[in-house]
């Protein structure tokens, strides 16, 4: 597993033409995307997303705009044959990684503080981010699941 990326795979079968569903594929999914506050570009059978953190004058619009891990992937579609597609997409997992050392440390640094123990408070910092990664690859693959899916 790697923890800088999430990908996927899904094949499709289709009941109609595959060059008129994949040119429909695109343009849905690049209006989920644009929905989703997501920069998109179409390279031949490839849609580049990238999320872009705005810095606004409003600091509560800013904590929720750092917190935002669906930041950057690709999705890829293919033709198999005549009536069968393949659908790959990847994200790119960088912020969650900072986000869960960030928390880690944090929360370690407290633990540190609450307890004399070193070694306690380090086991403490590294659960937490360990938990706080695992939750954020769940919400990172139902983003971006869901995005795949509106192009039904």
């Amino acid at each position: 597993m790697n923890l800088l990326k999430y990908s996927n795979t899904e094949e499709r079968t289709i009941d109609v033409n595959s060059d008129l569903y994949i040119d429909s594929f695109k343009k849905q999914i690049q209006e989920t995307l644009r929905n989703f506050e997501a920069k998109s570009e179409i390279q031949n059978d490839t849609i580049k997303f990238k999320r872009m953190v705005r810095n606004t004058t409003h600091s509560g619009q800013n904590k929720f705009e750092a917190m935002k891990i669906v930041r950057e992937g690709l999705i890829r579609i293919e033709r198999i044959d005549a009536a069968k597609i393949r659908i790959f997409w990847e994200v790119k997992l960088d912020a969650l990684l900072f986000l869960s050392i960030s928390i880690g440390l944090l929360i370690g640094l407290l633990a540190g503080f609450a307890s004399s123990m070193i070694l306690i408070a380090m086991l403490i910092g590294l659960l937490f981010s360990t938990i706080t990664y695992f939750i954020g690859c769940s919400i990172v693959k139902s983003k971006i699941d869901e995005i795949v899916n509106t192009s039904h």
